[in-house]
């Protein structure tokens, strides 16, 4: 790829999104939801920031971001919540996620340099929880071990604010609106006897994936889990290379 072609991330408050950006995210939002679009807009409309990866000027794929400040059984805690992270397909594998989470953990470190800092998200689709085996050492939840009670705590808390009612905390997930659910295309999971086990464990956990139920999921961004994700990043570049 030539410096022509870098690609770039802008991050800008939803506030500030131009009638232009809006509707080159509406296209890239149909590409994998089945959602009307006056619905879609209105929910990224409550976020507080977008990001949008482009190269020479295409959209290639957006996330957006809500950073939270949380009491939390006596502690102050951080939560950096993503949501709608859509990259077109080419594109995946070159991590532009983890690349952001950095970038935004970063800044929510500089200004909140002693909280725990927290990822939080919901996944309509195995490819978003597969960041987390993929990435880290440490998530919740896991096939190789139960949630410990105050991580499940926390989720319970952080989930209730997001999503009150609809969130069901004995499922770990949130259910169905009705109103929104990826596109059969988009990220079908198809299982075999020699699946990966994390597979097996999103399939399990969130049966209603394809209809819009949601797992949510808890990272903690510590220097451990930063340091898993380098080593790995570093992994995947070196086979890139070798191929």
């Amino acid at each position: 790829m030539s410096q022509k072609d870098r690609i770039e991330t802008l991050v800008c408050a939803t506030s500030a999104i131009s009638p232009a950006q809006w509707e080159e995210i509406w296209t890239l939002t149909k590409e994998f939801y089945d959602v009307e679009r006056d619905f879609a807009c209105a929910e990224l409309g409550k976020r507080q920031s977008i990001a949008l990866f482009r190269m020479n000027g295409a959209l290639l794929g957006m996330a957006a971001i809500d950073v939270h400040r949380h009491e939390f059984r006596g502690r102050r805690v951080v939560a950096i919540a993503t949501s709608n992270v859509l990259i077109r397909e080419n594109w995946r594998g070159r991590n532009l996620v983890q690349k952001l989470g950095f970038r935004t953990f970063l800044a929510t470190r500089a200004r909140h340099p002693f909280r725990p800092i927290y990822w939080f998200f919901d996944s309509f689709s195995y490819k978003s929880y597969l960041l987390l085996p993929r990435n880290f050492r440490t998530w919740w939840p896991r096939f190789d071990a139960p949630t410990p009670e105050p991580v499940a705590a926390l989720m319970d808390e952080l989930a209730t604010r997001a999503y009150g009612p609809a969130w069901r905390p004995a499922r770990g997930i949130v259910v169905r609106s009705g109103q929104k659910r990826m596109l059969a295309t988009a990220a079908p999971l198809e299982l075999t006897a020699d699946s990966d086990p994390n597979l097996r464990f999103f399939a399990t956990a969130n049966p209603g994936h394809a209809e819009g139920d949601m797992l949510i999921c808890l990272c903690p961004l510590t220097f451990g889990n930063w340091l898993t994700l380098a080593r790995r990043v570093l992994l995947r570049l070196r086979r890139r290379g070798t191929h």
